[in-house]
Protein backbone atom coordinates (compact mmCIF):
# COMPACT_ATOMS: atom_id res chain seq x y z
CA UNK A 1 0.00 0.00 0.00
CA UNK A 2 0.93 3.72 -0.79
CA UNK A 3 0.66 6.55 1.63
CA UNK A 4 1.42 10.01 0.76
CA UNK A 5 2.27 12.55 3.44
CA UNK A 6 2.82 16.52 2.81
CA UNK A 7 4.86 18.34 5.32
CA UNK A 8 6.70 21.61 5.41
CA UNK A 9 10.02 22.76 6.36
CA UNK A 10 10.50 19.97 9.26
CA UNK A 11 11.93 17.08 10.23
CA UNK A 12 10.71 13.73 11.39
CA UNK A 13 11.42 13.74 14.64
CA UNK A 14 8.66 16.70 14.95
CA UNK A 15 6.45 14.87 12.98
CA UNK A 16 3.27 13.43 14.46
CA UNK A 17 2.77 9.85 13.46
CA UNK A 18 0.65 7.24 14.33
CA UNK A 19 2.96 4.50 13.51
CA UNK A 20 6.78 5.28 12.37
CA UNK A 21 7.55 2.52 9.31
CA UNK A 22 10.91 2.52 7.90
CA UNK A 23 11.84 3.24 4.23
CA UNK A 24 12.57 -0.63 2.98
CA UNK A 25 16.13 -0.59 2.76
CA UNK A 26 16.65 2.46 4.05
CA UNK A 27 17.08 4.26 6.86
CA UNK A 28 14.81 4.76 9.63
CA UNK A 29 12.37 7.52 9.04
CA UNK A 30 13.11 8.99 12.50
CA UNK A 31 16.69 9.91 11.56
CA UNK A 32 16.22 11.87 8.78
CA UNK A 33 15.64 15.47 8.61
CA UNK A 34 14.34 17.40 5.07
CA UNK A 35 14.72 20.92 5.44
CA UNK A 36 13.49 22.28 1.38
CA UNK A 37 11.56 25.22 2.19
CA UNK A 38 8.17 23.74 -0.37
CA UNK A 39 5.92 21.30 0.26
CA UNK A 40 7.61 17.43 0.20
CA UNK A 41 5.44 14.25 -0.70
CA UNK A 42 7.17 11.38 0.40
CA UNK A 43 5.90 7.63 -1.22
CA UNK A 44 6.26 5.08 1.55
CA UNK A 45 6.01 1.67 0.76
CA UNK A 46 4.50 -0.60 3.11
CA UNK A 47 4.95 -4.23 2.54
CA UNK A 48 4.22 -4.25 -0.86
CA UNK A 49 5.82 -3.91 -4.18
CA UNK A 50 4.62 -0.95 -6.45
CA UNK A 51 2.54 -2.26 -8.99
CA UNK A 52 3.49 -0.41 -11.91
CA UNK A 53 7.08 -0.02 -12.10
CA UNK A 54 7.82 2.27 -14.52
CA UNK A 55 10.66 0.10 -16.19
CA UNK A 56 11.80 -1.43 -19.30
CA UNK A 57 9.36 -4.15 -17.95
CA UNK A 58 6.32 -2.10 -17.47
CA UNK A 59 3.85 -3.63 -20.29
CA UNK A 60 2.37 -0.28 -22.63
CA UNK A 61 -0.95 -0.88 -23.84
CA UNK A 62 -2.12 2.16 -25.95
CA UNK A 63 -5.89 2.80 -27.00
CA UNK A 64 -6.16 4.25 -30.19
CA UNK A 65 -9.32 5.60 -32.37
CA UNK A 66 -10.64 8.70 -34.04
CA UNK A 67 -12.61 10.90 -31.97
CA UNK A 68 -10.96 10.01 -28.59
CA UNK A 69 -12.72 12.38 -26.40
CA UNK A 70 -15.80 10.24 -25.59
CA UNK A 71 -13.62 7.14 -24.35
CA UNK A 72 -13.34 5.97 -20.33
CA UNK A 73 -11.66 2.78 -21.56
CA UNK A 74 -8.16 3.36 -20.36
CA UNK A 75 -9.09 4.58 -17.15
CA UNK A 76 -11.14 0.83 -16.74
CA UNK A 77 -8.40 -0.81 -17.82
CA UNK A 78 -5.67 0.61 -15.40
CA UNK A 79 -8.22 -0.16 -12.80
CA UNK A 80 -8.42 -3.93 -13.83
CA UNK A 81 -4.55 -4.21 -14.15
CA UNK A 82 -4.26 -2.66 -10.48
CA UNK A 83 -6.61 -5.81 -9.33
CA UNK A 84 -4.46 -8.41 -11.41
CA UNK A 85 -1.22 -6.60 -9.76
CA UNK A 86 0.15 -6.34 -13.26
CA UNK A 87 3.45 -3.91 -13.78
CA UNK A 88 1.21 -2.59 -17.01
CA UNK A 89 0.17 1.05 -18.30
CA UNK A 90 -2.93 1.68 -20.69
CA UNK A 91 -3.04 5.38 -22.37
CA UNK A 92 -5.77 6.55 -24.84
CA UNK A 93 -4.15 8.12 -28.33
CA UNK A 94 -5.70 9.42 -31.11
CA UNK A 95 -4.61 8.14 -34.42
CA UNK A 96 -6.42 9.24 -37.49
CA UNK A 97 -7.64 7.10 -40.29
CA UNK A 98 -4.75 6.63 -43.02
CA UNK A 99 -2.18 6.58 -39.76
CA UNK A 100 -2.71 3.16 -38.51
CA UNK A 101 0.05 1.50 -40.42
CA UNK A 102 2.59 4.49 -38.91
CA UNK A 103 1.55 3.17 -35.64
CA UNK A 104 1.84 -0.33 -36.21
CA UNK A 105 5.08 0.31 -36.97
CA UNK A 106 5.28 2.37 -33.90
CA UNK A 107 4.03 -0.26 -31.70
CA UNK A 108 6.44 -2.91 -32.57
CA UNK A 109 9.41 -0.63 -32.18
CA UNK A 110 8.57 0.83 -28.88
CA UNK A 111 7.53 -3.36 -28.08
CA UNK A 112 4.26 -2.50 -26.68
CA UNK A 113 2.03 -5.51 -24.81
CA UNK A 114 -0.74 -4.53 -26.80
CA UNK A 115 -3.67 -2.57 -28.84
CA UNK A 116 -7.23 -1.57 -28.12
CA UNK A 117 -9.13 -0.23 -31.25
CA UNK A 118 -12.06 1.11 -31.30
CA UNK A 119 -13.53 3.51 -34.54
CA UNK A 120 -12.51 3.47 -37.51
CA UNK A 121 -9.96 0.92 -37.02
CA UNK A 122 -11.35 -2.02 -36.03
CA UNK A 123 -11.36 -3.09 -39.62
CA UNK A 124 -8.50 -1.62 -41.02
CA UNK A 125 -6.32 -3.33 -38.39
CA UNK A 126 -6.86 -7.36 -39.92
CA UNK A 127 -4.18 -6.86 -43.14
CA UNK A 128 -1.76 -6.01 -40.43
CA UNK A 129 -2.61 -9.05 -38.33
CA UNK A 130 -0.19 -11.94 -38.05
CA UNK A 131 -2.81 -13.96 -36.63
CA UNK A 132 -6.27 -13.42 -36.14
CA UNK A 133 -9.76 -15.06 -34.66
CA UNK A 134 -12.03 -16.47 -37.62
CA UNK A 135 -15.16 -14.57 -36.93
CA UNK A 136 -13.49 -11.19 -36.29
CA UNK A 137 -11.68 -11.49 -39.51
CA UNK A 138 -14.85 -12.51 -41.29
CA UNK A 139 -16.90 -9.21 -39.91
CA UNK A 140 -13.71 -6.73 -39.89
CA UNK A 141 -13.89 -6.10 -36.06
CA UNK A 142 -11.27 -6.72 -34.40
CA UNK A 143 -10.83 -4.63 -30.76
CA UNK A 144 -7.94 -6.16 -28.54
CA UNK A 145 -4.42 -6.97 -30.33
CA UNK A 146 -1.34 -8.73 -28.26
CA UNK A 147 2.24 -8.32 -29.48
CA UNK A 148 4.16 -11.49 -28.95
CA UNK A 149 7.69 -11.57 -30.42
CA UNK A 150 6.99 -8.84 -32.84
CA UNK A 151 3.76 -10.79 -34.32
CA UNK A 152 0.22 -8.92 -34.08
CA UNK A 153 -2.64 -11.54 -32.75
CA UNK A 154 -6.08 -10.15 -32.77
CA UNK A 155 -9.33 -10.64 -31.91
CA UNK A 156 -12.82 -9.30 -31.54
CA UNK A 157 -14.48 -9.31 -28.69
CA UNK A 158 -17.08 -6.37 -28.14
CA UNK A 159 -20.18 -9.37 -29.18
CA UNK A 160 -19.30 -11.66 -26.31
CA UNK A 161 -19.25 -8.62 -24.10
CA UNK A 162 -23.11 -7.39 -25.48
CA UNK A 163 -23.83 -11.34 -25.26
CA UNK A 164 -22.33 -11.77 -21.45
CA UNK A 165 -23.95 -8.61 -20.35
CA UNK A 166 -27.39 -9.39 -21.74
CA UNK A 167 -27.15 -12.78 -20.16
CA UNK A 168 -25.95 -10.61 -16.30
CA UNK A 169 -29.15 -9.43 -16.86
CA UNK A 170 -31.24 -12.10 -17.22
CA UNK A 171 -32.11 -11.87 -21.10
CA UNK A 172 -32.82 -14.86 -22.69
CA UNK A 173 -30.69 -15.10 -25.76
CA UNK A 174 -31.77 -18.92 -26.64
CA UNK A 175 -34.54 -18.85 -30.07
CA UNK A 176 -34.82 -14.87 -30.35
CA UNK A 177 -35.35 -13.14 -33.00
CA UNK A 178 -32.55 -9.88 -32.49
CA UNK A 179 -32.83 -6.63 -34.50
CA UNK A 180 -29.69 -5.08 -35.42
CA UNK A 181 -29.64 -1.31 -35.94
CA UNK A 182 -26.74 -0.39 -38.29
CA UNK A 183 -23.90 -2.56 -39.81
CA UNK A 184 -20.99 -1.19 -38.74
CA UNK A 185 -17.89 -2.94 -37.32
CA UNK A 186 -19.20 -4.78 -34.32
CA UNK A 187 -22.72 -5.17 -35.63
CA UNK A 188 -21.37 -8.67 -37.25
CA UNK A 189 -19.26 -9.65 -34.51
CA UNK A 190 -22.18 -9.10 -32.35
CA UNK A 191 -24.71 -10.48 -34.12
CA UNK A 192 -22.41 -13.75 -34.56
CA UNK A 193 -21.94 -13.87 -30.55
CA UNK A 194 -25.80 -13.93 -30.25
CA UNK A 195 -25.99 -16.80 -32.87
CA UNK A 196 -23.16 -18.74 -31.25
CA UNK A 197 -25.82 -18.50 -28.10
CA UNK A 198 -28.94 -20.01 -29.62
CA UNK A 199 -30.57 -16.80 -31.33
CA UNK A 200 -32.80 -17.93 -33.99
CA UNK A 201 -33.46 -14.76 -36.39
CA UNK A 202 -31.46 -11.43 -37.36
CA UNK A 203 -32.59 -9.08 -38.73
CA UNK A 204 -29.90 -6.59 -39.73
CA UNK A 205 -30.78 -2.37 -41.00
CA UNK A 206 -28.58 -0.14 -41.94
CA UNK A 207 -28.97 3.13 -44.63
CA UNK A 208 -26.27 1.38 -46.69
CA UNK A 209 -28.56 -1.93 -47.26
CA UNK A 210 -25.78 -3.84 -49.02
CA UNK A 211 -23.66 -3.54 -45.75
CA UNK A 212 -26.61 -5.05 -43.79
CA UNK A 213 -26.91 -7.55 -46.57
CA UNK A 214 -23.20 -8.67 -46.04
CA UNK A 215 -23.23 -9.19 -42.40
CA UNK A 216 -27.21 -11.05 -43.03
CA UNK A 217 -25.40 -13.77 -45.50
CA UNK A 218 -22.38 -14.02 -43.28
CA UNK A 219 -24.00 -14.91 -40.32
CA UNK A 220 -26.62 -17.08 -42.04
CA UNK A 221 -24.17 -19.19 -43.82
CA UNK A 222 -21.75 -19.37 -40.98
CA UNK A 223 -24.71 -20.56 -38.17
CA UNK A 224 -27.80 -21.39 -40.10
CA UNK A 225 -29.92 -19.13 -39.05
CA UNK A 226 -32.62 -16.97 -40.26
CA UNK A 227 -31.80 -13.74 -41.41
CA UNK A 228 -32.98 -10.46 -42.88
CA UNK A 229 -31.82 -6.95 -44.38
CA UNK A 230 -32.98 -4.00 -44.66
CA UNK A 231 -32.71 -0.27 -44.82
CA UNK A 232 -32.50 1.68 -41.71
CA UNK A 233 -35.31 3.44 -41.95
CA UNK A 234 -38.96 4.18 -40.18
CA UNK A 235 -40.99 2.14 -42.62
CA UNK A 236 -38.56 -1.13 -42.32
CA UNK A 237 -38.13 -0.54 -38.89
CA UNK A 238 -41.78 -0.18 -38.11
CA UNK A 239 -42.30 -3.67 -39.64
CA UNK A 240 -39.74 -5.23 -38.33
CA UNK A 241 -39.64 -4.56 -34.52
CA UNK A 242 -42.76 -6.02 -33.53
CA UNK A 243 -41.12 -9.39 -34.34
CA UNK A 244 -37.78 -8.34 -32.62
CA UNK A 245 -37.41 -9.81 -28.99
CA UNK A 246 -33.74 -8.27 -28.59
CA UNK A 247 -33.08 -4.95 -30.36
CA UNK A 248 -28.95 -4.32 -30.32
CA UNK A 249 -28.16 -0.07 -31.84
CA UNK A 250 -24.92 -0.55 -32.94
CA UNK A 251 -24.63 3.03 -34.58
CA UNK A 252 -22.33 5.85 -33.47
CA UNK A 253 -26.41 8.03 -33.71
CA UNK A 254 -26.34 9.67 -30.79
CA UNK A 255 -23.04 9.37 -29.40
CA UNK A 256 -20.90 12.07 -26.90
CA UNK A 257 -19.31 14.61 -28.96
CA UNK A 258 -21.71 13.41 -32.12
CA UNK A 259 -24.96 15.65 -33.15
CA UNK A 260 -26.22 13.29 -35.28
CA UNK A 261 -29.69 11.54 -33.92
CA UNK A 262 -32.37 8.93 -35.48
CA UNK A 263 -34.78 11.11 -37.39
CA UNK A 264 -37.48 9.10 -36.16
CA UNK A 265 -37.65 6.50 -33.07
CA UNK A 266 -41.31 5.97 -33.35
CA UNK A 267 -40.68 2.36 -34.60
CA UNK A 268 -39.65 1.30 -30.29
CA UNK A 269 -43.22 1.97 -29.83
CA UNK A 270 -44.00 -1.27 -31.92
CA UNK A 271 -41.67 -3.55 -29.84
CA UNK A 272 -43.27 -5.92 -27.32
CA UNK A 273 -43.39 -5.02 -23.63
CA UNK A 274 -40.79 -7.99 -22.93
CA UNK A 275 -38.79 -6.89 -25.82
CA UNK A 276 -35.05 -5.45 -24.73
CA UNK A 277 -33.38 -2.87 -26.02
CA UNK A 278 -29.56 -2.78 -25.89
CA UNK A 279 -26.95 -0.19 -26.98
CA UNK A 280 -23.13 -0.08 -27.96
CA UNK A 281 -23.42 3.53 -26.43
CA UNK A 282 -22.82 4.22 -23.03
CA UNK A 283 -23.94 5.53 -19.83
CA UNK A 284 -27.43 6.67 -22.30
CA UNK A 285 -28.70 7.35 -25.72
CA UNK A 286 -31.90 8.62 -27.42
CA UNK A 287 -32.67 4.92 -28.37
CA UNK A 288 -32.41 3.89 -24.57
CA UNK A 289 -34.35 6.87 -23.28
CA UNK A 290 -37.16 5.85 -25.62
CA UNK A 291 -37.57 2.84 -24.65
CA UNK A 292 -37.59 3.42 -20.92
CA UNK A 293 -40.00 5.36 -21.25
CA UNK A 294 -41.92 3.07 -22.41
CA UNK A 295 -40.84 0.44 -19.31
CA UNK A 296 -38.73 -1.56 -21.90
CA UNK A 297 -35.71 -3.37 -19.89
CA UNK A 298 -32.39 -1.60 -21.35
CA UNK A 299 -28.55 -2.26 -21.32
CA UNK A 300 -26.01 0.17 -22.45
CA UNK A 301 -22.78 -0.26 -23.26
CA UNK A 302 -21.45 -0.27 -20.14
CA UNK A 303 -22.24 -3.74 -20.02
CA UNK A 304 -20.61 -4.80 -23.11
CA UNK A 305 -17.52 -2.86 -22.52
CA UNK A 306 -17.10 -3.59 -18.53
CA UNK A 307 -18.43 -7.57 -19.55
CA UNK A 308 -15.41 -8.44 -22.47
CA UNK A 309 -12.69 -7.32 -20.16
CA UNK A 310 -12.45 -10.77 -18.36
CA UNK A 311 -12.06 -12.53 -21.81
CA UNK A 312 -9.96 -9.74 -22.93
CA UNK A 313 -7.26 -10.21 -19.52
CA UNK A 314 -7.08 -13.75 -20.21
CA UNK A 315 -6.11 -12.64 -24.04
CA UNK A 316 -3.57 -10.26 -23.52
CA UNK A 317 -2.13 -11.54 -19.97
CA UNK A 318 -3.49 -14.77 -19.30
CA UNK A 319 -4.78 -13.60 -16.19
CA UNK A 320 -8.51 -15.08 -14.82
CA UNK A 321 -10.09 -12.25 -12.89
CA UNK A 322 -12.50 -12.78 -10.12
CA UNK A 323 -16.65 -12.22 -10.61
CA UNK A 324 -15.92 -9.23 -7.80
CA UNK A 325 -13.57 -7.75 -10.14
CA UNK A 326 -17.08 -6.33 -12.38
CA UNK A 327 -18.16 -4.35 -9.65
CA UNK A 328 -14.58 -2.06 -9.24
CA UNK A 329 -14.89 -2.28 -13.05
CA UNK A 330 -18.18 -0.34 -13.05
CA UNK A 331 -16.92 1.91 -10.26
CA UNK A 332 -14.00 2.92 -12.56
CA UNK A 333 -16.14 3.55 -15.78
CA UNK A 334 -18.99 5.56 -13.58
CA UNK A 335 -16.05 7.56 -12.29
CA UNK A 336 -14.39 7.98 -15.70
CA UNK A 337 -17.93 9.14 -17.45
CA UNK A 338 -17.79 11.77 -14.57
CA UNK A 339 -14.55 12.89 -15.39
CA UNK A 340 -15.29 12.79 -18.71
CA UNK A 341 -18.44 15.19 -18.38
CA UNK A 342 -16.68 17.84 -16.98
CA UNK A 343 -13.73 17.96 -19.58
CA UNK A 344 -16.71 18.56 -22.00
CA UNK A 345 -18.50 21.19 -20.16
CA UNK A 346 -14.72 22.98 -19.42
CA UNK A 347 -14.19 22.68 -23.43
CA UNK A 348 -17.39 24.22 -23.87
CA UNK A 349 -16.94 27.28 -21.87
CA UNK A 350 -13.88 28.04 -24.21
Amino acid sequence: MVSILKYKKTSFKSMRLSSQPELPGLIPMQSLSLTYPDLLFIIIIRGEKMRVKYNIDTALVCQIGDPMGHSCSAFVQNTLYEIANLNAVCLTMEVKKGDLSKFVDAARILNMKGIILTMPHKGDIIPYLDVCEESSRAFKCVNFVKIENGKLHGIGLDGAGLALALQYEGVKIKDSNVLILGAGAVAGIIAAALCERGAKQVIVTNRTVEKARFIADTVKNLYKVETECGPLDEDYLGKAAPRADIVVQCTSLGMAGHDVQYESLDFIKALSKDAVVADVLYPTSKVLETAQGRGLKTVNGMGMMLHQQFPMMEFMFGVKLPGSALDAAYEALELAIVMRNRRFKALNKK
